[in-house]
Formats: C-alpha cells, sequence, structure tokens
C-alpha cells in the first residue's frame, strides 16, 4: 500500500464499528479462517467469530474496537474481555481456544500486563497496520477505506483547539471546581454547558453502588437531539471509548468513561469539546460553563 503507517491507522480510526469489525473478520479469512460478524444486539461481548479445521479444529473469540489514539484500553477492559474464556451460558457459542483484542489504540501498562495475565491475545494499532502492510491487503482495505469516505466527513467532529489550549481559562476553572466539589461534597453537584443560549449538556458525578467516591464516574447528559445529532453522540461515544445509555426520560441520553483512573480537568474538557464540536457546531471556549448544587 502507498501510504505511510500512521496514514494507514487514521484510515482505519475513521471506519464507523460496524464496518471495521467486517474489515477484521476480511483479514482473518485471508489467512484462512471461517467468520462471521456478530449481530450487534446478540455478540455477548463478541464482534467476530473465527473458525478453522485444519490442520485440526480451532476456534477463536474476537473483540474489535475501533479507538482513537488517546483512547487506551483500560484493566477494566481487559477484565471484561478475558471473561469470555469463562462464561458458558447455553444461549451462546461457548468454549473458545483464544480471546483477542484487536483495536486501532493501544493498551495502558497495567491492561497490558491484565491482559498477558488471562491469555488475551492482543493485535494493537501498531500491529495491525504491519499486519495489512506486511501481507499487502491494499484491496480489502481499500473496500471500506474508499466506501467510507462519505461515513467520515459526515461524523468527523472538527476540535476547534488543542485541549491544553484551554488550561488555565474560565471554562477549565470551572470543570475543575465541579470534579473537586463533586468528590469531596456529600451534595450532588452539576455542571451545565450552555451553547448560544440553550443547555448543550449537563454533567453529574456518578455515585457507584457502593458509594465510593474513587469509583464514581462524570455521567453526562443531554436531550432533545435530533437523528443526526444522536448518530454523533454515539460516533464519539464510541471513538472515545464511553458507554453510552438512554437517559432517564423521553429524549434523554447519557455517556460516561468505562476506565479506571482518577477523573481529571483534561478527560472532562475534551469530552466537553467532542460534543459542544460535534453535535452542536460550537467551541468549547465560546460556552458558558456553571457549577451548581443539583441532582437529577
Amino acid at each position: 500500500m502507498n501510504v505511510s503507517r500512521d496514514e494507514l491507522l487514521t484510515q482505519l480510526r475513521a471506519l464507523d464499528s460496524y464496518a471495521f469489525e467486517k474489515l477484521i473478520a476480511d483479514i482473518w479469512e485471508y489467512r484462512g479462517w471461517d467468520t462471521t460478524v456478530t449481530s450487534p444486539s446478540r455478540d455477548g461481548g463478541i464482534d467476530v467469530i473465527a473458525r478453522k479445521d485444519l490442520p485440526f479444529a480451532q476456534k477463536q473469540f474476537i473483540q474489535a474496537k475501533r479507538y482513537a489514539r488517546s483512547n487506551k484500553v483500560g484493566v477494566e477492559d481487559v477484565q471484561q474481555y478475558s471473561s469470555l474464556y469463562l462464561d458458558k451460558s447455553p444461549d451462546r457459542d461457548v468454549d473458545a481456544d483464544v480471546v483477542a483484542l484487536v483495536t486501532t489504540s493501544s493498551l495502558t501498562a497495567p491492561a497490558r500486563k491484565k491482559a498477558a495475565e488471562h491469555n488475551l491475545r492482543i493485535v494493537d494499532g501498531e500491529t495491525l497496520t504491519e499486519m495489512i502492510l506486511e501481507w499487502d491487503l491494499s484491496e480489502i482495505v481499500s473496500e471500506y477505506v474508499d466506501s467510507d469516505a462519505e461515513s467520515e466527513s459526515a461524523f468527523h467532529d472538527d476540535i476547534d483547539t488543542s485541549v491544553e489550549a484551554y488550561e488555565g481559562s474560565r471554562n477549565w476553572t470551572m470543570v475543575e471546581e465541579f470534579n473537586e466539589m463533586a468528590m469531596a461534597s456529600s451534595e450532588d453537584m452539576k455542571l451545565t454547558a450552555t451553547a448560544d443560549g440553550s443547555v448543550a449538556y449537563t454533567v453529574f458525578h456518578g455515585r457507584s453502588h457502593q458509594n465510593n467516591l474513587e469509583e464514581r464516574r462524570n455521567i453526562h447528559h443531554l436531550a432533545d437531539l435530533d437523528t443526526e445529532q444522536l448518530d454523533r453522540l454515539k460516533y464519539l461515544a464510541n471513538d472515545l471509548g464511553m458507554r453510552f445509555l438512554s437517559g432517564d426520560g423521553p429524549d434523554e441520553w447519557k455517556i460516561y468513561d468505562k476506565g479506571e483512573g482518577a477523573i481529571d480537568p483534561h478527560r472532562t474538557v475534551e469530552i466537553g469539546m467532542r460534543i459542544l464540536n460535534g453535535i452542536f457546531g460550537s467551541a468549547f471556549g465560546d460556552a458558558n460553563i456553571d457549577v451548581a448544587v443539583g441532582n437529577r
């Protein structure tokens, strides 16, 4: 292929999730496997099932995760994927010889250690691009990269500036204040981001089942989105490695981080930027951020 490894990885990250899963299945088929891309509603945590009969029967469960470079796979993800070795539910395809994670990103150091402990096979972005270039899979990849060009332009959000550029600004300070107060206060705190006179999103500090402060997560709530905006929210949630769920009321949705680690303003600002840029066409610096006591 007449592209650099970095260019190829950028193209792969621009694919939608299902196209990426199909691409991974095709790469495995090129290597002699029979593959099935699972239904999103029935995958049970498995994206691709690969089988081979010769020289002996083998089966692989593959998690295909098209993640942004900054969205590294964490320990929580590794534990979830490793559990596929143990799940013997009667309604699923069981007994894999190998469980593999294929991602366009990379793993945190603790996650890579945990993967080795649980025998989770890893194909990260660097290895994936090496496979494609070494095996000259340009024809396979071009089927997805070319056909997905329209999708890329429709969903890619133009980041107005770098996250670091906002350090020390009023909005950054408000985010820091919210994170610190939410972690320390016994009261529920609410952050509200307003763009062009309307509420774009609100953030609440979600409680764990045991009300453990260290296990809480910032939960971003959005409401009254049109179909295109909702599609963009789903896209950026997947791109950032966040969970996407319906909200507490009609026409409400929420996204939140699923990885480990302390909440920090850099991440909170990054998510806010992506929401404002990609869904509302506004810059983070032009939004009005307020923090107050409040709950859902």
